[in-house]
């Protein structure tokens, strides 16, 4: 290898290896934006339920109760709407950083093929190779285990309790029919936020370059 090679190789690694600590510092931080949306989603609605206790409470579970769940049951589940969307978007975001992180990995073992078998991560810059590095087989059940995955299934509740309170409080319509409506409620929901989120999944799969695939 002539010198001017090996000159342009360390300035290579010396650029992605800055890169590599971007990326790093990027997942850190869409996984904090995560977090900290997903505790303000569900701190939110726990203060709502107890609002709702000294609402209950104070109103005999009258009119005012159930006109109070009304407008605070849509309310909540808007929000919950939005954090899952925005959480599901870090979400792939720290994924997509996770791929480019591989990817440079791949380079170290292709400058020094001797390291390869010191790397405990993946190497290789697809779904798979990303989800491996943290020790994740891939499969549909594991949308439901994401932080965007455990927000629907919470909003989907709110849905279901809404449409209860709703036919049953306000329209007096008898308390079986009303868990059914209810229950229907939830697994639309879920259905709705699963579809969307696999659909995403399925777009950032479709539009990303795979370079190094397993």
């Amino acid at each position: 290898m002539s010198e001017k090679t090996e000159e342009a190789q360390a300035h290579a690694v010396q650029c992605l290896t800055t890169e590599h600590f971007t990326l790093q510092t990027a997942r850190s931080a869409a996984i904090m934006e995560s977090n900290g949306r997903a505790s303000l989603f569900l701190s939110t609605v726990s203060s709502a339920f107890v609002a709702m206790a000294f609402i209950g409470q104070m109103s005999e579970l009258g009119e005012a109760f159930f006109a109070f769940c009304l407008v605070l049951f849509p309310t909540l589940y808007f929000l919950g709407v939005a954090t899952f969307v925005r959480v599901l978007q870090t979400g792939i975001e720290d994924m997509i950083y996770a791929r480019g992180i591989n990817r440079i990995r791949h380079f170290y073992t292709e400058v020094a093929p001797e390291i390869k078998k010191y790397l405990m991560l993946s190497v290789h810059d697809d779904m798979a190779g990303a989800l491996k590095s943290v020790g994740i087989t891939p499969s549909h059940f594991q949308t439901v285990l994401t932080s965007s995955g455990m927000i629907a299934v919470i909003n989907s509740v709110l849905a279901g309790v809404c449409i209860g309170i709703l036919l049953n409080g306000t329209l007096r319509v008898k308390l079986w029919l009303a868990v059914i409506a209810a229950v229907v409620a939830f697994l639309i929901s879920s259905v709705v936020h699963y579809r969307y989120q696999a659909r995403k999944w399925a777009e950032v799969e479709a539009n990303s370059e795979v370079l190094f695939p397993s």
